[in-house]
């Protein structure tokens, strides 16, 4: 007997990317939308559920081919590039009929998270990235521009974890660069080679966009001051739009959300509040 997916709202679950959503008691509550960053999945932000939630609304999704998402036939598309991406996160917003949301978006995932400030700015109130990725560097450009080529040569795992000691080198980076590590062996080998395949093909010019769009959103960087890639790229860039604020996590290095999870719930929970004032 022939089976067919379960269709809600027009959309085939098979199509939609993977949730989890926690409610808040208050039918009133705020809704963040959590994304996570390249190989991890909705266990990336365990540290945030139990804080975030005793205040907001939780929308947390896999990106495609991430975590529960790549069981699931979520683009059709060969190539993705960050158009494709973003909107098939605003297809779970739009699936569960949420109409404003805070964006909380994690290295690729603060990209995405830009992305879809400038696809859809009136769903957004406000944005808060973690170890924001806004312009690379002259060696992270050429790393970027031939990643696909470096992968068909050591590998995509190899590729990974060569990432992940370059931008996460230190003593105290270790439980951050093993859980990156970890949680991108989930991927297959087809779904590296899409987003591999997508940082070089657009990140460039994606990137661009978002560094000189100007918004009126409030959005605000937290950044590990170890974060020897993406920092010094970060102060520009909140030097240059006046609705963008930083903070600056000591002893921390990219993934701020990981290694200083108490203080970056304390620092966005803060934020969130005085938003409101």
């Amino acid at each position: 007997m022939m089976t067919r997916n379960p269709i809600i709202s027009g959309i085939s679950l098979n199509n939609l990317l993977h949730y989890e959503k926690l409610e808040h008691h208050n039918p009133d509550a705020d809704w963040l939308l959590l994304i996570h960053g390249a190989g991890g999945s909705t266990r990336t932000w365990k540290k945030q559920k139990d804080a975030l939630s005793a205040a907001y609304n939780l929308l947390i999704v896999d990106l495609p081919g991430h975590g529960q998402s790549k069981h699931r036939q979520t683009i059709s598309q060969r190539n993705y590039d960050f158009d494709i991406i973003s909107n098939k996160v605003w297809e779970v917003v739009d699936h569960l009929k949420i109409r404003n949301v805070h964006l909380l978006g994690v290295s690729l995932g603060a990209i995405i998270a830009m992305k879809m400030r400038i696809l859809r700015p009136v769903n957004v109130v406000s944005v808060v990235l973690a170890g924001a990725i806004v312009r690379l560097d002259t060696k992270m450009k050429v790393i970027a521009s031939l990643s696909l080529k470096l992968a068909e040569v050591f590998g995509f795992e190899r590729l990974y974890k060569f990432v992940a000691w370059l931008v996460l080198p230190k003593k105290n980076h270790k439980k951050s660069r093993e859980i990156f590590i970890r949680e991108s062996k989930h991927l297959t080998d087809s779904e590296f080679r899409r987003w591999t395949g997508m940082y070089g093909k657009c990140l460039n010019d994606t990137l661009k966009q978002i560094y000189e769009a100007v918004s009126e959103i409030p959005t605000l960087l937290i950044m590990g001051e170890q974060d020897h890639f993406f920092l010094k790229q970060a102060k520009k860039y909140v030097n240059l739009h006046k609705n963008v604020h930083m903070k600056i996590v000591e002893k921390c290095g990219h993934i701020v959300n990981l290694e200083k999870a108490e203080r970056f719930n304390e620092i966005c929970l803060q934020y969130l509040k005085n938003l409101k004032k």
